[in-house]
Parts: structure tokens; sequence; C-alpha cells
């Protein structure tokens, strides 16, 4: 291909019966100035994905999806340990998620798990907020006070488990990760970027202890005479340690801070290591940013302002809710930021077995 720079369609969202606790920010903030029709309404949009459920989109210099694309191109835009760790797809998806109500209490079991179907995989993931309401926070795993028997009895009995989970507050900036076998849900009122590791071309699987005894109709609406959605309460039993770390111990070993790389006043770039195998930055403001790229799949999405991207001499622009893949082949990168946020992230191949087999 002549380009080291593949832009995604901004337009791969789940649906809204899928994801009945969407908020408007997606539509309202992060992709208002694309100039394209929206939903309302977006609990997800797949900016980054080879997942056999929902792919990405090619949109300028391929018609296609971007799994099809690796698939005729990988040898260019993938490294040698890329494909001999995952072949010509990529463990990383990448989500924009918006939440207007608490979405369900769930856990996810390890990438690798021995007896799992062959077309679903475990998964880890991890929370970068975006935007949020006063007071909203996520909840972590267990309280440190509730015994294994008192919350077993509460999930068998369908009882709330609100009083039993560890609330964290968050704010704009903050990033957690979610181990596999972490009991977890994204609070209230939250739109984050959502990085998650899987076994690549298959389908991830998340298993639902408690989704708040609501009720939906077929259009995804709350609606009291509906149908509540599935739960999986023998599944998620299996896989909860009940002696991992809890309350503050759990929530500092999953905040991630960053190391920050450059901060001249108007241009600050953070560098964050989403152990073991995920490597993520953030540009933040106005300015020119020069590095050397890693030699693998890159991802990149701006969630504020506008940039020009230059990869070996060839100038894009990208706004606020467009995302891309920049190839292993490619060399330098220099980013031309307006009033920018920028997220990039790559994986390590050589790091993920650490990942893929048990939690953090």
């Amino acid at each position: 291909m002549g380009s080291n720079f593949l832009k995604f369609r901004p337009d791969n969202f789940t649906d809204y019966v899928r994801t009945p606790w969407a908020g408007t920010r997606i539509a309202r903030v992060l992709k208002s100035k694309l100039g394209i029709a929206l939903p309302p309404f977006i609990g997800e949009s797949w900016e980054f994905s080879t997942s056999a459920e929902l792919p990405s989109k090619c949109l300028d210099i391929y018609e296609g999806t971007f799994t099809s694309f690796l698939q005729t191109h990988g040898g260019d835009w993938l490294s040698d340990a890329h494909r001999q760790a995952w072949g010509n797809q990529t463990p990383l998806l990448v989500k924009y998620i918006d939440a207007a109500h608490d979405l369900s209490v769930q856990l996810h079991p390890p990438i690798e798990t021995p007896d799992m179907p062959d077309n679903l995989s475990g998964k880890w993931e991890s929370w970068l907020v975006l935007a949020s309401d006063p007071n909203a926070g996520i909840y972590l795993g267990i309280r440190p006070d509730v015994t294994p028997d008192e919350f077993i009895d509460a999930v068998h009995s369908k009882r709330s488990l609100k009083p039993l989970l560890h609330f964290v507050p968050v704010h704009p900036g903050d990033l957690y990760i979610i181990p596999p076998c972490t009991i977890h849900a994204l609070g209230a009122g939250i739109c984050a970027l959502e990085p998650q590791l899987m076994q690549p071309g298959k389908i991830a699987v998340s298993y639902r202890l408690y989704d708040w005894n609501r009720r939906y109709d077929s259009k995804g609406n709350l609606c009291d005479s509906g149908k509540p959605r599935a739960l999986h309460i023998d599944e998620s039993l299996r896989f909860i340690d009940f002696d991992a770390p809890r309350g503050e111990a759990l929530e500092k070993r999953c905040r991630i801070l960053p190391k920050v790389l450059t901060d001249d006043g108007s241009l600050r770039v953070a560098e964050f290591s989403l152990r073991p195998c995920l490597i993520a930055r953030i540009l933040s403001g106005s300015g020119i940013w020069q590095d050397t790229l890693p030699h693998e799949l890159m991802f990149l999405s701006v969630m504020q302002g506008q940039a020009e991207i230059d990869i070996d001499g060839t100038v894009q622009s990208i706004k606020a809710g467009e995302s891309g893949a920049i190839a292993a082949s490619a060399h330098n990168l220099k980013i031309s930021a307006d009033n920018a946020r920028i997220y990039m992230a790559h994986c390590l191949p050589h790091h993920y077995s650490e990942c893929a087999a048990g939690h953090l």
C-alpha cells in the first residue's frame, strides 16, 4: 500500500438494544464536528477492531473491513513478532463508551481459559475517563468487610450488590485497568475510552452478575413490564477470587499513573504502561511532537480538536471523533496538534503471554 496510515469510518456503533444504558456524549461531544448523521444515544463506538462481532470499516485507501485489510496487507502492516503471536489480526480492541446509567456488574475470565468454546475469548480492559458527571465513579471489586458467604448469598438472592461493592470516584484523565476476574461496573455519567485485549478474531466474554434489577422492552427502553437481561451467576462465581486484593489495595493496583515525556506549557505528552503488553500515549494541547515509531501496528484516535499527522513525509488531517491505524513499517511520526487530545497505543507481542495466562 502507498500509505502507512489508514483511517476508519467513525460510525461503527452498537445497537441501542445492546447498550440500553447509552448516553449522549459520543454524538453530542466526541463526534459532533464530523458532519454526519448520528443517533442521539450511543453506548459504544468500536474505533479499532478486528473482532468477529463488529470489525472496523476502512474509510479511504481500502474498501472493506480492517480484518480483511490485514489479511491482505499484513506483511506490510504487521511486524514479524506480531504475526508470530497473532497472525494477521490484532488482540487490541478499542471503544468509546458512554454510560447514562450504571452498567451491569460483571467480570471477564482470563484471556486464555482452557475450556472456553473455540469462538470465545476472555479479556482484560481499561478505562480512560474522558468526561464525568459530579460524584460519578466506578465499581471496583468487593468491599474488604464483605464475606464470601454474604456476597454469594446476595448474588443468588438477587439482592442489590451496590452496598457490597467498592466505589471509586473518578475524574477526567483517570486511567484504570480492569484485569480478568475483577468484579467491576462503569458508573453512570462517565464517558471513557476503553482499550481491551483479547484473543484475535474471537468474541470477548462478559459474565453479568447483576443488572440493578432493571427490565427493558424490545427496543431497549426501561420498562417495568419488560424483560431483564440474562445473568451469568454460576459462570461468574467460578472466577471470583475472594482472597485477591480488595478496596484501596485493589484500587491502587488498578490505577495507572502517567510518565510525562514532555510538557512545555502548550503541549503535554504522557505515556502509560498498561502492563504487561500495551503501551499508550496521550498528547494534549497545541504544538508539534516528533517521535520514532515502534515498528508495531499502532492505534491513533483524536478525542478533541484536530491535528495533522505526518508519517514518513505523507501528511493527513484528522479531527475529533476520527480514528485510524499506523503500519508497523512506518518509521517517523510528526503530529501538529491544534487544541487536541490524541490517544495512541500499540501492543508488545513478547509480553502477551504474561497477560493472556491470568490476571494482574
